[in-house]
């Protein structure tokens, strides 16, 4: 049916249905397909305080582009269900407002001052280890965070510290409960430990054993469903050629290059950005902003009120110095104020998205042009990359619809002189190299190539990267046949035999040992410690420290371990090294613990605050 569909996209019925859709556009608007906008009730209420749709919207947005992140190259926004994260995002916006309400009850604040030096030791704000305005901009925007609302979300982030803080700071630990956890962390015990173990090439296994080994395993012994493709790659760096270009597109690109010099200017600016906010809405920003003016005109110095004023955090204090920019570094309203001034003068209150300033025009000087010799093979360079994008462009036009036009990849390959190449077994997992990047592995395995046996659509994997997939093998999952499996099963036969004989033999030793009947070969150990690296398996060390003080005779347990082997464990005497912990290092776990036991209280407070909150969701 979609070849159909691909071989008949040019018909009248496709023009007739995009001629509908456009009057009901035209006639309608887009409320005609959504539904009219109506006004409806915020998402939740705590305590009276609305969460409203922005907030949740703008929250869904960022916990989905953190789980993108975190899931690299092999991210698949459609595996995100909005329904999923709506109430993830939901349940975390309740719990933050009953905090920031239970903040409020207790009279917490954070004041800007606490703000500001929260936001300049921010190191993803810092370039070269000090605050950048322009970094900071560029992470809130690219966070889809203005500095307003930045602002606010630190400041709750900020009372939800100071609550939790206040019950994990204030728990404490009695000398007789530090003294008791510290002997039980620091408790070290001495062992002996005997091992045993059974060859395996030792053990029979006849054909009955592996047929039922076989038999019982079932699923286990299923294949993963396989799928081989051919594909092409058009790639833009194989279209790369400086050997191709000519003088005179070296000569262009450099006129180019000199036109962007000539005339052109760099102007040392300084500023005064007063924020808008509900405490300062834009008429009083705009007032403060010609009060600041008149000082500026009765002499008083631009850097000194600049400090005074300011609430630009990363230049305040070098009196709203912004160092040299270069035209349209500032869009809009501030470039066009800064480059209509003259040296020295200082601008009329000029608004944008950040606020109001007042900008003042410290220095002029012009850009100095290199010479074609400094910068030839630079423009060799973008003159081949500017014209493989050109190349590019094109030719990824024809791939698309070469790739929905044809039945296979042979036509599109011929004309745009592509190689044709196969692919490894691909499974759902993946496989190597580009095809362990999932959208390949997802188009490998959609219906359009596996059912349909079409081209798939253009993948585009990395910047200038595009594949084309076509089916070449489909390899169904299947039950391996017993021959194929047939020496793995016998290997399995064969050490679980000797694990089973080898954890019998310790199981006679305990027994014999207990009787004192046998004279074991014994390994001691001494004062091993939890946690503690020692060059013993894990499951041997866990079950010393499970096993009781020895008091009169002696105590003996039996471990299978992991390779097949068995170990038989005896405590000879229990320690602790207690006493020999510096009182620095009892303070740090004194205060370790106590957090623990504050987060816990934490716990239990912010659950009955949660409880006898009045939460009403939409």
């Amino acid at each position: 049916m979609l070849q159909s569909m691909r071989d008949n996209s040019q018909g009248i019925i496709a023009k007739v249905l995009v001629g509908l859709i456009i009057v009901v556009f035209a006639l309608w608007g887009v409320d005609s397909l959504v539904g009219l906008a109506t006004a409806e009730p915020p998402p939740a209420e705590v305590n009276g305080k609305a969460i409203t749709k922005n907030e949740l919207y703008r929250g869904i947005d960022l916990q989905r582009r953190q789980v993108l992140t975190q899931m690299g190259d092999n991210a698949d926004p459609a595996m995100l269900d909005d329904v999923v994260l709506r109430k993830v995002v939901l349940d975390n916006l309740i719990d933050r407002n009953v905090q920031i309400s239970a903040a409020e009850e207790l009279g917490l604040f954070v004041s800007d001052q606490m703000l500001d030096q929260m936001i300049v030791a921010t190191r993803e704000f810092q370039v070269d280890g000090r605050f950048d305005r322009n970094q900071f901009e560029s992470a809130l925007r690219g966070a889809g965070f203005t500095p307003l609302t930045y602002r606010e979300l630190l400041k709750s982030e900020a009372l939800m510290n100071q609550v939790r803080g206040a019950y994990e700071q204030s728990a404490f630990l009695t000398a007789s409960e530090l003294d008791h956890l510290l002997a039980l962390n620091t408790q070290t015990r001495d062992i002996r430990v005997a091992r045993f173990s059974v060859d395996a090439d030792s053990q029979t296994v006849n054909d009955a054993d592996v047929q039922a080994a076989y038999d019982s395993m079932g699923d286990q012994l299923m294949t993963q469903e396989q799928v081989v493709v051919d594909y092409v790659v058009l790639d833009q760096a194989d279209l790369v050629d400086p050997d191709s270009v000519t003088e005179a597109e070296i000569n262009s690109a450099y006129d180019q290059l000199k036109a962007g010099f000539e005339g052109g200017e760099e102007r040392s600016a300084s500023h005064i950005l007063l924020e808008i906010s509900d405490a300062q809405p834009l008429d009083a920003a705009l007032a403060k902003a010609e009060e600041i003016r008149t000082k500026l005109a009765a002499g008083e110095s631009f850097a000194s009120l600049a400090a005074e004023y300011s609430q630009d955090i990363g230049s305040a204090n070098s009196g709203g110095d912004l160092g040299y920019l270069t035209p349209g570094l500032f869009e809009g309203p501030f470039d066009d104020a800064l480059f209509s001034l003259n040296a020295g003068e200082y601008s009329e209150p000029v608004e944008t998205e950040f606020g109001v300033h007042i900008i003042k025009l410290n220095d002029v000087r012009a850009k100095e042009v290199p010479a074609l010799s400094e910068v030839r093979e630079d423009l060799i360079y973008d003159v081949a990359e500017a014209n493989a994008e050109e190349v590019y462009v094109s030719a990824l036009e024809r791939l698309t619809d070469l790739a929905f036009s044809s039945g296979d990849l042979a036509v599109l390959a011929e004309e745009l002189s592509l190689e044709i190449q196969t692919s490894e077994p691909l499974t759902r997992n993946g496989g190597t190299g580009d095809f362990s990047d999932q959208k390949l592995v997802r188009a490998a395995f959609s219906d359009v190539v596996t059912k349909e046996r079409l081209n798939s659509d253009p993948i585009e994997v990395s910047s200038g990267r595009t594949f084309v997939l076509n089916m070449n093998e489909l390899r169904p999952a299947r039950q391996l046949e017993l021959a194929e499996v047939r020496d793995d099963l016998v290997s399995r036969l064969k050490s679980s035999q000797a694990a089973k004989q080898a954890f019998e033999q310790a199981q006679n030793a305990l027994t014999a040992a207990q009787e004192g009947k046998v004279d074991l070969e014994w390994t001691a150990v001494k004062s091993i410690a939890r946690g503690a690296a020692v060059d013993l398996e894990p499951q041997i060390v866990e079950a010393a420290f499970a096993m009781a003080r020895p008091e009169g005779s002696a105590d003996y347990k039996v471990v299978q371990l992991s390779d097949g082997t068995a170990a038989l464990i005896t405590v000879d005497a229990v320690g602790t090294s207690q006493e020999q912990i510096a009182e620095e290092l009892q303070t740090q776990i004194s205060t370790m613990l106590a957090a623990g036991e504050g987060s816990q209280a934490f716990r239990t407070q912010f659950e009955t605050l949660k409880s006898n909150a009045e939460i009403v969701i939409n």
